[in-house]
C-alpha cells in the first residue's frame, strides 16, 4: 500500500497549501503526533491555509485549534512539496516559519489522526518519521548550517 502525506487520501487532485511552524526550546522542538493505519509520525504544528488568509493568519489559526496556543510568528525559513507518484493523491507545498513565542498551556483537540504532541530532542529527530519529509532542513536551521530555502521532498510509503 502506498502511503503518502497523511490526512490526503481518497481521489481528490490539486495542490495543498500546508503552512507550518517550528519552535525550539531547550533544545526540542515542538512537534504534532498522529495516527493513522497504525502507524505514528509526526508533523510540525500547522495546517492548510484556506482561501482568503494569509499565511500568517493560517498559522496562527492552525496552532490555536490543533494545540491551543497563541504563538507570534517569526521569519519565513523554507518551504518545500511533496509530489505524490499516484495520481490520486493531492500534492502538498509547505511554507515553514519560525514560530518565536508561545503563550498558554498546549491542550490537544483529538480529531482524525491528531492524537498529540511531544516536545522531541533535536538529537532524536533522525529518529521519528516527519511529513512532509523535511527533516534535513529542519536539522540544518536547528544546527545553524545553511539549507535550501526549496527543497521537494521525498514522498514517503
Amino acid at each position: 500500500m502506498q502511503f503518502g502525506f497523511p490526512g490526503v487520501l481518497g481521489t481528490r487532485q490539486g495542490i495543498r497549501h500546508r503552512i507550518a511552524g517550528l519552535h525550539l526550546h531547550d533544545g526540542r522542538l515542538l512537534l504534532v503526533r498522529h495516527k493513522k493505519q497504525n502507524r505514528e509520525y509526526y508533523l510540525l504544528p500547522g495546517g492548510g491555509q484556506e482561501a482568503g488568509e494569509s499565511a500568517v493568519e493560517a498559522l496562527i489559526r492552525e496552532w490555536k485549534e490543533e494545540l491551543n496556543l497563541n504563538i507570534r510568528v517569526g521569519k519565513f525559513l523554507f518551504c518545500g512539496e511533496s509530489v505524490p507518484t499516484n495520481a490520486r493523491r493531492m500534492q502538498v507545498f509547505q511554507m515553514v516559519f519560525a514560530v518565536e513565542a508561545i503563550e498558554g498551556q498546549i491542550a490537544v483537540r483529538k480529531q482524525g489522526p491528531l492524537a498529540g504532541y511531544a516536545w522531541v530532542p533535536l538529537a532524536e529527530l533522525n529518529s521519528i518519521t516527519i511529513f512532509p519529509d523535511c527533516l534535513s532542513q529542519i536539522n540544518a536551521y536547528c544546527s545553524g548550517r545553511e539549507y535550501d530555502i526549496y527543497q521537494r521532498y521525498r514522498w514517503l510509503t
